[in-house]
């Protein structure tokens, strides 16, 4: 098959769950034989030179970025909360650069499917629809108008909050104005199915969770773990700022109490100053964005996920089992993994419980164990990219001989 993905930042490098679920899912198709093209935004902030794109996968030639800058300004939002009733978000990510350089692809080039990673480039579906023939596949990565709505209900600033609840409301109208206008879905989690199917999806769905290459041939015994917690992750993405902070300022300081010598270690790129300054306590180390997850995590014992907003999955979460890491997550945080809470993980709700829980496994070698490779063989029986290619691929080849 001859595939485009539309994406809305370029997939590289894979530091954040965005991007690995992209490319490792672009990938799996390249390997198992399929013609893959690439049109993406390359954003002033995710900023990557086209060059540096990993070409083992797919070749330069096939590779097409469009630069813009899509960060939010203070009087482009204002103009759209008073003059327009689209999601603000959404504006930013029209473009006539990428809208011509689409019509270029669809004209030179014959595809079998367009897939479009994410929500807001849905908008070029119509466009789309004029000048090509190909089945269009929406890859949903979260149910868009919770995380907002959560980081809403979460939001003690009133202004804020008011902004927050009204992009929320923006975004769902959206969600269900846009609903069977492409031709296939695939969420990401069987959690996410249900929204959609009560939304009247009727489309044909397949749920392809974010994968990953030889996920199953890690060796957990080689795990170094020491005493110390850690959360990686995007630091622009609000939920996980908000899941930071909640945490420090709920547990930490009865945390230190009963465990005086553990460190909480930060990771993640673009974190704004004043989220930086929030998080300056005692044993609590901000290391910024990192090059390499292995060596961050690898004297870490444990991956905290307090999430409080959000949907879709949490491929961090993935990547720490893979790694030999327990996991202490909230429910929400833990959707989409497949887990299952004292088996593959302990879920926390409460700061008491997140402290408790820690705790629990800082102490007591012989449940972490059970549960680190409990969650290593998680991984490895459903989170294979190659058994997720190559399902999704039979998925589009049944859908186009229909």
């Amino acid at each position: 098959m001859n595939i485009l993905i539309l994406s809305s930042k370029i997939p590289y490098p894979l530091k954040d769950g965005g991007a690995i679920a992209t490319y490792n899912l672009m990938a799996g198709l390249s390997d198992i034989g399929h013609k893959i093209n690439l049109l993406t935004f390359n954003t002033k902030k995710h900023y990557l030179k086209p060059e540096d794109f990993p070409k083992d996968k797919i070749s330069s030639e096939s590779i097409h970025t469009i630069y813009t800058d899509t960060s939010p300004k203070i009087i482009s939002a204002l103009k759209n909360l008073l003059f327009s009733t689209k999601p603000y978000i959404q504006t930013r990510f029209y473009n006539t650069g990428f809208k011509n350089k689409l019509e270029y692809l669809l004209q030179s080039k014959t595809f079998d499917i367009i897939q479009i990673e994410g929500l807001y480039l849905l908008q070029y579906i119509p466009f789309i629809r004029t000048k090509s023939t190909a089945l269009i596949s929406y890859r949903a990565h979260n149910i868009e108008h919770k995380i907002w709505s959560n980081l809403s209900k979460n939001e003690p600033n009133i202004l804020l909050n008011l902004y927050l609840n009204n992009m929320s409301k923006r975004i769902k109208k959206y969600e269900q104005t846009i609903i069977n206008e492409y031709d296939l879905l695939i969420p990401i989690s069987n959690d996410d199915v249900r929204f959609f199917k009560n939304l009247g999806n009727h489309k044909p769905i397949h749920v392809s969770p974010v994968g990953f290459e030889g996920s199953s041939h890690n060796n957990i015994t080689d795990n170094k773990a020491g005493k110390h917690i850690y959360f990686i992750g995007s630091l622009d993405w609000l939920p996980n700022q908000e899941a930071i902070i909640w945490f420090i300022e709920n547990c930490w300081v009865d945390f230190k109490k009963q465990n005086p010598d553990t460190k909480f270690f930060i990771a993640g790129r673009n974190a704004p100053a004043h989220f930086k300054k929030r998080i300056k306590y005692h044993d609590i180390i901000y290391e910024g964005e990192i090059e390499d997850v292995s060596e961050f995590i690898k004297d870490k014992k444990i991956m905290i996920v307090p999430l409080l907003s959000g949907s879709g999955m949490r491929v961090k979460i993935i990547e720490a089992f893979i790694h030999g890491k327990a996991v202490v997550s909230t429910k929400l945080g833990a959707i989409g993994t497949k887990s299952i809470d004292n088996e593959h993980l302990l879920i926390a709700e409460t700061a008491n419980e997140f402290v408790e829980k820690i705790g629990f496994l800082l102490h007591n070698e012989t449940v972490y164990k059970k549960i680190i490779a409990n969650a290593h063989n998680l991984v490895s029986e459903n989170f294979d990219i190659f058994e997720i290619s190559k399902s999704l691929a039979q998925f589009y080849s049944s859908n186009i001989s229909e």
